[in-house]
């Protein structure tokens, strides 16, 4: 029986721990998708404790905590750090298998160097070792990027989203690229109530907004700002996506109906999406953005608890909308155009893997290895299984090497060491294809290795 959490932790051959340790493991991190924080980034405050670094924004952990019958003021509610600790502590015995218990013992090992289990018996030793660490070691937003070697970052920012820290921390801290990424959500859900106070906010930056030519202008001197600070990708959420294209007439009479508060109807708001974003790729395609593309997400299913907590605070789940079809005539359109960007699809539902992963190599560009990427196994798929799955796709599909590899799609800055608990797992895959004599190129898989978790994606966006 291996012991739990040792250093050949989730290596599984001699091979795999070769280049996990050789060419994995030293490898610097850039996160193509966060939601982390550009000002905390600048402000570089140092962490209150352990709790907070662990329970402000971390939604996978408030999820486990819940469903072990937890009283809310104990996960995000008012109650005290340390008994929101201690139900965490209760919890992480019942959640076998589940990533967030690795993801634990990552965190604790690579940040603090505690290796022994947290328990009830353990928790105050852990607590008060982790403390004194974060405070004899200023550890901070800055120190912690640093501390993971990230060379680079995209948050996630709104079209009207204050971009002063991010020229701030490109003047000040050169050490890490912190880049905005374009996402209009907010504009492209014409009947979501959160379309007309967007609508006002970029008004502010650019300038009355009275039509849907207004508009247009008004997201292109946008896209040149998010341009002017290094931005280099845009990111959608697309559930519930219909391919419906319409012309500027239609789409001014949507606009109009949408801010004298008319009710927009479900074809009129598919045709809007849809009919935006063909002008969004267009506008990419110009500035050689790469689009990610994230569907399969039905969000908010607990109003209950979402008017309580507010929203991004654990109740999503999975959704089950055709993608592939629609999906396809979007990329036919835009391939038929000359707008067709380098594109990274995800998914929240595993049925679509497949399906997704040879989409992608339906559309293709010469110089442009990987154009189409099949964005790596994200929130709720991000796990062994999940991570196994998206590698099983991809190599049986397409062309695994020229993968971009793993992003955190997170609001914590201790969910970097998720990066070396997927190189780790990636290490064992394509070490078992070397093993079982099914990859001749032993040689080369070193190279894949290094190429998966850096270059490439740093190739793909910045060239």
């Amino acid at each position: 029986m291996k012991d739990f959490f040792s250093e050949t932790f989730m290596l599984e051959s001699p091979l795999a721990v070769e280049l996990y340790e050789k060419h994995a493991k030293s490898m610097p991190i850039f996160d193509y998708h966060c939601h982390l924080s550009a000002k905390e980034i600048y402000e570089d405050k140092v962490f209150s404790s352990l709790g907070g670094l662990w329970f402000d924004h971390d939604h996978y952990k408030w999820r486990l905590i819940r469903a072990f019958g937890t009283d809310e003021k104990n996960v995000t509610g008012n109650g005290d750090i340390y008994d929101k600790y201690l139900a965490f502590v209760d919890t992480l015995p019942y959640a076998v298998g589940n990533p967030v218990l690795h993801w634990t013992y990552c965190e604790l090992k690579d940040v603090f160097g505690i290796t022994e289990p947290l328990t009830r018996e353990s928790a105050k030793r852990i607590w008060d070792k982790a403390n004194a660490d974060i405070s004899q070691k200023r550890l901070s937003p800055r120190k912690m990027l640093a501390f993971y070697n990230v060379k680079g970052l995209c948050t996630t920012e709104d079209a009207s989203a204050d971009l002063s820290y991010h020229k701030k921390l490109k003047d000040e801290w050169p050490e890490c690229k912190v880049i905005p990424a374009w996402r209009p959500d907010k504009i492209l859900g014409v009947n979501s109530y959160k379309f007309i106070p967007e609508l006002k906010a970029l008004s502010l930056i650019c300038g009355p907004i009275n039509s849907y030519e207004d508009l247009k202008k008004s997201l292109v001197k946008r896209m040149n700002d998010f341009l002017e600070h290094g931005c280099v990708a845009s990111d959608h959420d697309l559930n519930a996506f219909k391919f419906s294209l319409v012309n500027d007439k239609e789409m001014d009479e949507i606009f109009k109906k949408a801010v004298s508060l008319k009710a927009v109807t479900e074809e009129e708001a598919a045709s809007w999406k849809c009919t935006l974003l063909v002008f969004l790729y267009s506008e990419y395609h110009k500035r050689n953005w790469a689009v990610e593309l994230h569907a399969g997400c039905n969000r908010d299913q607990n109003m209950k608890m979402v008017k309580a907590v507010g929203e991004a605070c654990g109740y999503d789940s999975p959704g089950d909308n055709e993608m592939a079809l629609p999906l396809g005539q979007l990329f036919n359109h835009l391939e038929e155009n000359g707008i067709l960007s380098k594109s990274i699809l995800f998914s929240l539902n595993p049925k679509d893997l497949w399906t997704l992963a040879s989409l992608c190599y339906t559309f293709h560009e010469e110089g442009i290895r990987g154009k189409m990427q099949l964005g790596a196994a994200w929130w709720m798929q991000d796990h062994k299984k999940g991570m196994i799955d998206h590698m099983d796709a991809l190599a049986n599909t397409g062309l695994l090497g020229t993968f971009i590899g793993m992003l955190t799609d997170s609001r914590s800055f201790l969910s970097y060491s998720r990066h070396d608990y997927f190189r780790r797992i990636l290490c064992t895959y394509l070490a078992s294809y070397v093993e079982k004599g099914e990859y001749p190129y032993a040689g080369n898989i070193k190279k894949l290795t290094e190429d998966i978790c850096y270059n490439n994606v740093i190739k793909y966006l910045f060239g």
